[in-house]
């Protein structure tokens, strides 16, 4: 028998091919292999599955560790294993901090030292609370060892049960788990953590209306005088008094990340606290320190930042407060980082609105323009750099930016086009967006029903190009209808229009709703100073002093109000303000650290591990000689996975399309030397265009975290690394990875942010 023919006996054998058309499968073929083993026996799990059900092929598959800073938490568990109790402890800190997918990893480790323990399955469906088929074939896991549970476990099933019951709706659920946990109080008056939930269900529920927060935060003091540095008592202190009275939780904010301070989201929740107080400095500093903390975990466990719970979301924001204090070169740092990370299909695409890209180019675009840097601006739009997508809201955006920067330069023609291309936006809004094979541009219909955004960015820019031409009357009655237009830009066209008493009210306007932020104080100075003000305009500049100490000088407006500046600085009774390293004297300054002993503040590659394999022709496969180029690792389960053979054809077909972009493909087998010679050679017309490497012990499986640690089996991975040796992307899962034009379409933008910089 041929070697081809003892490779599909085998396909045979395991179910994983037609009886009728035994063959290797084709890249043609549906993404689901038509028939396979967990088809014809259900108690076969696909290759990659888990044996345990579905619930447990997603998630966290590699081994956890007890790590620092997770939360002084003890929740006894039915358990005769101390290892098993204390990842138990370590997963309910974590849950305690919204940190679920470590949380569930840390679940799933106490149930392999400890299989028999109910609490381990609870944590894995709490863990997973807002994902519900997921956390119900966890508790149905748990509910299979309530037997050995202790009465205070069945009450937390019996709870969370309640809170995913597949019958209800949110609100009947969020009320069935609250009320589980009011059960769990009076029955267990001691147990802290289910006093600290109920306070947190309690704010989950402010939609339909929250009560007392003040019975709520006595909840918290009771927890808080068993244990004053419970991290969850503190988080949900935040949260409760997030936008109502920040004030209540400032020993919180100055608490929260000294209780779990291996946890990014405690160091970003005081953030919340300190920028409702206007205190930007102390918010940057929790805010920068949730960055570093989460990018040093990153790097030590191969994990991609999309896979990290409000990733995004505390970076912009960081950002977002970096632009506040006038930082202006870490603002757009953090925005570029952004933009530039690893990006997923299925995790983070252009509709996506929390996702990393969007979120970093609206705020890379909002600080250049907030600080007149157009050239920059222009220049990062013209090269790609922004990146932006064909999203709507970001194509207005763009236009909006463009526009400004364009009638800034006194560029008539370059701000008329992107007033046009706004009105083409406002027109597809208008008909309910763009239909079937309709291009933008096509659509030219009234605007009257596009979105405010669109609206008053067109406002805004037919404003400045009246402006521009002199029609002083009516640019302002367009920015009249541009509502979303920065008080200090309009402050500064009024001061173009000599119009100096609505220009400083305007500017004050702007001071006032914009506390303790560099860009309308510095904007209120030139005006004070061009209305001939000299007395406020020297007095307002002190207070811009104070709050832009940690301020870039070298941005336009500064530049310009330093130049007004100098002759008041050369007076013997000028003083420059001290540089008070908080805005605050209470939780928040006290025992601060050096924040780049937390980890980088911007995210990075992590290097690819070398490693060499033979081929199937015999020849040594090394890492290190494809330098230069970019690699694309398939690792494969072997021959008899048919999905594996779909993914291996559709990357074959690709293979032309792929080396035109500089990329090497290989692909690692779990199958030995001989097996991967006879799938390679196969005589039944299937081209395996890249060399196939065998790794039947799993060595560069478990190395490159393809690799289930739990139930000891490998899993399909798909690892892309640039050409300088570091990974840009990964993907290990119990699927193989089939999107060919997504990896097409990363290896581009690679090979565009790696390229050498022209001089």
């Amino acid at each position: 028998m041929s070697p081809s023919r003892l490779l599909f006996s085998a396909l045979l054998v395991t179910g994983m091919m037609e009886v009728s058309k035994p063959r290797v499968a084709r890249g043609d073929e549906p993404s689901k292999p038509t028939s396979s083993a967990s088809e014809t026996n259900p108690a076969v799990p696909a290759p990659g599955h888990s044996v345990h059900g579905e619930a447990f092929s997603d998630g966290p598959r590699t081994a956890a560790r007890i790590l620092p800073g997770m939360g002084k938490i003890h929740f006894q568990a039915t358990t005769a294993k101390p290892q098993a109790q204390a990842f138990i402890d370590q997963g309910v800190g974590q849950l305690h901090s919204f940190y679920y997918y470590e949380a569930e990893r840390s679940f799933r480790q106490a149930a392999k030292i400890d299989p028999d323990c109910a609490t381990a399955y609870w944590g894995m469906a709490m863990a997973n609370s807002f994902n519900l088929k997921r956390a119900r074939g966890f508790l149905a896991e748990a509910r299979k060892r309530a037997g050995k549970a202790s009465r205070r476990e069945v009450l937390y099933l019996d709870a969370l049960a309640a809170g995913i019951d597949e019958s209800g709706n949110d609100k009947s659920r969020r009320q069935g788990w609250l009320s589980g946990l009011e059960t769990i109080v009076h029955e267990f008056p001691d147990d802290i953590d289910a006093r600290a939930w109920m306070v947190m269900v309690a704010w989950q529920n402010a939609a339909d209306g929250i009560g007392s927060r003040q019975a709520l935060d006595m909840v918290l003091d009771s927890v808080l005088q068993a244990e004053p540095m419970h991290p969850g008592a503190h988080h949900y202190r935040i949260h409760l008094q997030d936008g109502v009275k920040p004030e209540r939780a400032l020993k919180s904010a100055g608490l929260y990340a000294k209780s779990a301070p291996g946890i990014a989201h405690a160091w970003h929740m005081p953030g919340h606290t300190y920028t409702g107080l206007k205190r930007y400095a102390d918010a940057a500093y929790q805010q920068e320190g949730s960055a570093r903390v989460d990018h040093a975990a990153m790097f030590a466990d191969r994990t991609m930042p999309f896979e990290i719970h409000n990733y995004a979301h505390n970076n912009q924001w960081l950002c977002t407060t970096y632009s506040h204090l006038g930082r202006v070169r870490d603002a757009i740092a953090v925005a570029r980082n952004l933009v530039e990370e690893p990006r997923d299909p299925s995790k983070n695409g252009p509709n996506d609105g929390g996702s990393a890209q969007r979120s970093g180019r609206a705020r890379w675009a909002e600080v250049l323009s907030r600080y007149e840097l157009w050239d920059e601006l222009l220049e990062a739009d013209r090269t790609g750099a922004l990146d932006w997508s064909s999203v709507p809201v970001e194509q207005v955006q763009r236009a909006l930016a463009l526009g400004q920067a364009c009638a800034a330069k006194n560029d008539a023609a370059g701000l008329a086009k992107q007033i046009d291309r706004l009105k083409e936006l406002a027109a597809i809004e208008a008909k309910g967006g763009p239909r079937r094979g309709e291009r933008p541009g096509q659509a030219l219909a009234s605007p009257d029903g596009a979105t405010a955004a669109t609206r008053s960015a067109l406002a805004e820019l037919e404003g400045l190009r009246l402006l521009a031409a002199g029609d002083i009357g009516a640019a302002f009655d367009q920015f009249a209808k541009a509502p979303m237009m920065r008080k200090e830009a309009l402050a500064r066209a009024h001061l173009k229009a000599r119009n100096y008493g609505l220009a400083e009210s305007v500017a004050r306007t702007a001071v006032r709703e914009g506390e303790n932020q560099v860009p309308p104080l510095a904007a209120l100075v030139e005006v004070l100073h061009a209305a001939g003000k000299e007395k406020d305009a020297r007095s307002t500049y002190r207070t811009l002093e104070t709050v832009a100490r940690w301020a870039d000088h070298d941005f336009p407006a500064f530049r310009r109000i330093e130049a007004v500046a100098a002759p008041w600085k050369l007076d013997k009774s000028w003083s420059s303000p001290k540089d008070a390293g908080s805005a605050g004297t209470d939780e928040a300054s006290i025992n601060r650290i050096e924040l780049g002993s937390l980890g980088p503040l911007l995210w990075s590659p992590f290097p690819a591990d070398s490693f060499q394999l033979v081929d199937t022709a015999g020849a040594p496969w090394k890492l290190e000689d494809q330098r230069g180029k970019c690699v694309l690792l398939l690792f494969f389960l072997g021959g008899k996975c048919a999905h594996c053979m779909q993914q291996l054809d559709l990357f074959s077909k690709a293979d032309q399309a792929l080396t035109s972009r500089n990329v090497v493909t290989a692909a690692i087998s779990t199958d030995d030397a001989e097996v991967t010679k006879q799938l390679k050679n196969n005589k039944d017309g299937v081209a395996f265009k890249m060399p196939i490497l065998a790794d039947p012990k799993l060595d560069l499986f478990k190395k490159y975290h393809a690799y289930d640690d739990f139930e000891g089996q490998p899993l399909h991975g798909t690892i892309l690394i640039d050409p300088r040796g570091f990974v840009r992307y990964q993907r290990i899962s119990a699927e193989p990875f089939l999107d060919v034009d997504f990896i097409k379409g990363e290896v581009d933008r690679i090979n565009r942010l790696t390229a050498p910089k022209k001089k």
